[in-house]
């Protein structure tokens, strides 16, 4: 007589094969977040740059 059950129920499986889908998908999104992120942060510190060389040129003009 076993002491354990040797039968495992299928749900369990789906159940980490689906929770183990979604925080891959959860991975991909939350990169993909960070990416747009720091390309933002980029384009902010390039516009910004831009800015106080205009402002600096004006003010060389003046």
């Amino acid at each position: 007589m076993a002491l354990w059950n040797t039968k495992r129920p299928q749900h369990n499986s789906i159940d980490l094969a689906d929770a183990s889908a979604r925080m891959t998908k959860a991975a991909v999104s939350l990169r993909l977040t960070v990416i747009k992120a720091r390309h933002a942060t980029a384009d902010a510190r390039r516009f910004t740059d831009r800015v106080e060389s205009q402002i600096v040129d004006q003010q060389g003009a003046a």
